[in-house]
């Protein structure tokens, strides 16, 4: 069946799922058994003598490209994840878009990668991964890629080291005040230009490798929110608040502009976290301390991957 045909099929039986059912992270369902016991036999007697049935179509293949925010870490792990993988949940927001959709799910996401994980090997604690795009080929249905937080360490700055400084002025803004240059310029923006390209680089380079797949790019969610602070679970200093979301919607946006030059789909997780920071009721990502068998701090909750898995199936189209 051509591609664009088992995308198709595959996002009506999706449709068909999800109208039908309320899931959740935790209860992932299989399409397949949504298929009455007797709809073979309906469909048999339909049938115009001398017909033969069209031959099941092979699943999609899909492969999952990206980081931690991909991989979900602790939420929850199999042992064998736990040790020797990459803190990659089995439940994360690929094996549910992989589950609704019948796809046969390829998953090389990993924490910690970087734009560069994509072309070179990856150590990661006491193991060496691939690169991830060594898992593409010819006959890759889709692809989704979530990537550019851990380049030149930019989530790591824009976070830890505004932590890290916090105590020197509670209420002022240190951080902001630390990574201003001579020339005026903020010493973390500057990183942004690059991460563009490097975005773009690894989305031209899917595009050769799967040259017949639709390509999802996911963004990253908005962190904080736009005014206030709880500093119980994120003790930023007061004023570094506007100054740490600022950089976050900055890396969302170069991460959009490069991948949607290069000729991917975006998956805008900043208008669809509105009211899903940190500091909310019903935060998507947890805070610095995280939450035990759900979240590692400051990463994706069950919430988060579940409206990620929504938001990716709706864009599964022909």
């Amino acid at each position: 069946m051509p591609r664009t045909t088992r995308l198709a099929a595959a996002r009506a039986l999706t449709g068909a799922v999800l109208g039908a059912l309320t899931l959740s992270a935790c209860q992932v369902v299989d399409a397949a058994t949504s298929v009455p016991p007797d709809a073979g036999s309906r469909v048999e007697s339909t049938e115009t003598p001398g017909e033969t049935p069209d031959a099941p179509s092979d699943p999609l293949v899909y492969v999952s490209m990206g980081d931690s925010y991909t991989a979900a870490p602790l939420f929850p792990l199999a042992e064998s994840e736990q040790i020797n993988g990459c803190l990659r949940s089995d439940q994360n927001y690929p094996a549910l878009v992989a589950s609704e959709i019948g796809a046969d799910l390829i998953d090389v996401s990993c924490s910690g990668a970087s734009t560069t994980s994509m072309f070179s090997t990856q150590k990661f604690v006491d193991n060496v991964q691939p690169p991830q795009l060594d898992s593409l080929a010819p006959e890759t249905d889709l692809v989704t890629l979530g990537i550019g937080a851990n380049d030149f360490r930019y989530f790591s700055e824009m976070i830890f080291t505004c932590l890290a400084v916090a105590k020197r002025d509670p209420k002022g803004s240190p951080c902001q005040e630390k990574n201003l240059t001579p020339q005026g310029r903020d010493r973390i923006e500057t990183n942004l230009g690059e991460i563009r390209r490097n975005v773009a680089r690894v989305v031209r380079a899917i595009s050769s490798k799967a040259p017949n797949a639709q390509i999802l790019l996911v963004g990253y969610p908005q962190l904080l929110p736009e005014t206030g602070t709880c500093r119980a679970k994120l003790p930023l200093a007061v004023g570094d608040y506007e100054y740490t979301r600022n950089l976050n919607l900055r890396l969302a946006n170069a991460v959009r502009n490069g991948g949607v030059k290069a000729g991917a789909e975006f998956v805008d997780l900043v208008e669809a976290s509105q009211g899903h920071d940190i500091c909310s009721d019903e935060p998507w990502v947890a805070g610095i301390r995280g939450a035990p068998k759900r979240a590692m701090g400051l990463h994706p909750y069950p919430a988060e991957q579940r409206a990620v898995a929504d938001l990716v199936i709706g864009l599964v189209r022909d």
